[in-house]
């Protein structure tokens, strides 16, 4: 950004220089003005910044001669030389439409020292001497805006207290993009190495450092490359990786298998073991440059920065999503709602599916790159908002991370000379602008050898009868994570070849941030029975609720692929009312079951339906809780 500003600057000093009238010169100024711009023309400009001087020696106040050597300076990084000559600029003709450059750059010198109020001073004066359809113009406005925002950001901050990850993580000069798994207890995050060799690093919260106290919570063990797999003599670059840590999206420049300059690669984990990478290839991947993940938490939705054609201007956030064919679909731009003619980067996704964070340089802001935050409704994307001071200060801020359950973020602050990671707890006031997420975690298991079982996973969502998630349990130790949404009412699946489907239902609520799950499977044998936990009625009626449509869709589908298997449904009750009553109404409800896979199409023979009233308890009748297990549809292998 710096860079570009100067680079017109210095184009429009050049042009309006020989429109700027001076006073004439002594004949000596004069002989030295001509001597000086020959050298300048040659690139000689120590000679040159001589033989300037010598005019000012003589002529102080020559406006062309302060402003060629304001520029020389800027160029030599020499800043006190340089503003000294910017600023005589703007004294000796101070309503110049040539002195805008001087303006703009005095103005730039002053936001980047957090002077936001004489910054704004300056970039005013600038817009009224400068054309208003210019690049500079457009780039004044912003600044103005921009000084506007930072005053009122300074005024009132946001309440953080940012925290170094310390030293154990903080071990190399350069670390970035911090990344973690759903339940907070993996970190993986990129190193630069002395040898400047990039590489991927891995490293676990201490078990026994847990709780409220979050500088106890932020104590990590001693950080490890990630795989010999993964990490090469090559650069491994920015990653993002799945909320259950087994799918991780990287960035990889320069390769053999590469498209373009920097390419994102993928790799899987099976127990601890990192599959190979693989490059993503077309259509993620192009002849341009694709670089900073974000995996959803499914692993089925992956965002990116990218300054390939079709985007709104330099670097732009892309998305692309992982069809039923498990293929990525053609990425798509997040359009100007998201984008800008600036710089776009480090989007992070969080795992709530539908907030994200990003860096840019294109909106308001107190300098360089700030975090924003912007909401999806449906495919909308909601205008961004800047996070604040001092989440965001005039150095670069990228690579924001915030924890599923929206308690702590994490992120790259390079302000101190070093590129550190950083934590802080996240303020109420960013707390309240998106929904934090809970998740579920266990594993899966043969119930009679408690062998570990590799899975099929469907969650739905009870409310809207639609599948939320899909994913599998790993084949190695049966172990698998999936987040849930706020306010949501879930049916979870899971289903594998030679077993009885399990389903098991709850909602999530505010009184606890993870629900554990340890899913014991049966083997399809005579006589092996689950419960139907997601069939619904009203109470004391027998009609089926429409969210038992998922679960008996299921039923359903379980049963075509077992075209041999013949199954008793049987409906219980609680102790609650007289026994006639509650055997009638337990044969009802199972023959409700069992009318609705009938008209399915599973043939009658295959089905029996039985009411066994209160008779067969799962549990004593001494409470609400209890009462409820109690009222239940099972299904038995005849």
């Amino acid at each position: 950004m710096r860079a570009g500003l100067l680079t017109l600057i210095f184009s429009l000093i050049t042009l309006v220089c020989g429109f700027a009238q001076d006073a004439p010169l002594s004949k000596k100024a004069k002989d030295n003005f001509e001597k000086a711009q020959k050298a300048w023309q040659a690139r000689q400009v120590g000679e040159a910044i001589t033989y300037f001087e010598k005019v000012l020696d003589s002529d102080p106040g020559h406006y062309e001669t302060n402003l060629r050597l304001a520029q020389i300076y800027e160029l030599q990084k020499n800043i006190d030389l340089a503003r000294k000559h910017f600023t005589k600029v703007t004294v000796i003709k101070p309503d110049a439409p040539q002195s805008a450059p001087a303006y703009q750059w005095l103005g730039r010198y002053h936001f980047e020292a957090a002077r936001y109020d004489s910054a704004l001073i300056y970039y005013q004066k600038s817009l009224g001497l400068l054309p208003p359809k210019s690049s500079l113009f457009r780039h004044a406005e912003k600044a103005v805006a921009s000084s506007k925002f930072a005053m009122e950001a300074l005024k009132n901050p946001v309440s953080i207290s940012k925290k170094s990850m310390g030293d154990t993580v903080n071990f190399l000069e350069t670390q970035y993009f911090p990344v973690l798994t759903a339940d907070n207890e993996t970190l993986i995050f990129t190193g630069l190495t002395p040898a400047r060799d990039e590489n991927i690093y891995i490293t676990h919260r201490q078990k026994n450092e847990r709780g409220t106290d979050h500088s106890a919570a932020d104590r990590w063990d001693v950080p490890e490359e990630i795989s010999a797999s993964i990490n090469t003599s090559n650069n491994e670059g920015t990653c993002s990786v799945s909320a259950d840590g087994r799918t991780l999206v990287f960035t990889a420049c320069n390769r053999q298998d590469g498209y373009g300059s920097c390419d994102l690669y993928i790799t899987h984990k099976e127990g601890k073991t990192w599959s190979a990478p693989v490059n993503l290839g077309e259509p993620v991947n192009s002849r341009d440059w694709e670089s900073q993940p974000s995996l959803s938490a499914d692993g089925r939705m992956l965002y990116f920065a990218s300054d390939r054609k079709g985007g709104q201007g330099k670097r732009d956030i892309w998305v692309s999503n992982l069809d039923s064919k498990k293929q990525w679909s053609s990425p798509k731009n997040l359009g100007p709602s998201i984008n800008t003619p600036d710089e776009e980067n480090a989007p992070f996704i969080h795992a709530n599916g539908r907030t994200l964070f990003y860096a840019s340089t294109g909106f308001p802001g107190m300098g360089g790159f700030d975090i924003f935050i912007s909401q999806r409704t449906d495919t909308t994307w909601a205008a961004p908002k800047n996070l604040g001071y001092p989440i965001n200060t005039v150095a670069d801020q990228v690579g924001m991370f915030i924890a599923s359950d929206g308690s702590r973020a994490y992120y790259t602050d390079d302000s101190k000379g070093r590129s550190l990671l950083y934590a802080f707890d996240l303020p109420q006031a960013v707390k309240e602008l998106f929904v934090p997420t809970h998740y579920a975690k266990g594993r899966v298991f043969d119930k009679i050898t408690g062998k570990p079982l590799q899975s099929d996973i469907d969650l739905f969502d009870l409310k809207t009868g639609s599948k939320v998630a899909e994913f599998t349990s790993d084949g190695t130790n049966g172990s698998f994570l999936a987040v849930l949404n706020h306010g949501s009412e879930y049916a979870f699946y899971v289903s594998k070849e030679g077993y009885l489907f399990k389903s098991l239902s709850f909602s999530v609520n505010d009184s606890a941030s993870s629900v554990n799950l340890d899913i014991p499977l049966e083997a399809i044998e005579k006589d092996r029975a689950e419960i139907l936990n997601n069939i619904f009625f009203e109470t004391g009626a027998y009609r089926l609720d429409e969210k038992s449509r998922v679960e008996l869709d299921k039923m359903i589908d379980f049963l075509k692929k077992n075209p041999g298997i013949r199954i008793e449904v049987s409906g219980h009750t609680d102790d609650v009312g007289s026994d006639k009553v509650n055997l009638d109404l337990s044969q009802k409800r199972a023959q409700s079951v069992l009318e609705y896979l009938e008209k399915s199409g599973v043939a009658t023979a295959r089905l029996t339906a039985k009411g066994y009233g209160k008779t067969k308890p799962v549990a004593p009748n001494d409470s609400d809780l209890n009462r409820q297990k109690n009222r239940r549809i099972e299904w038995r292998i005849l």
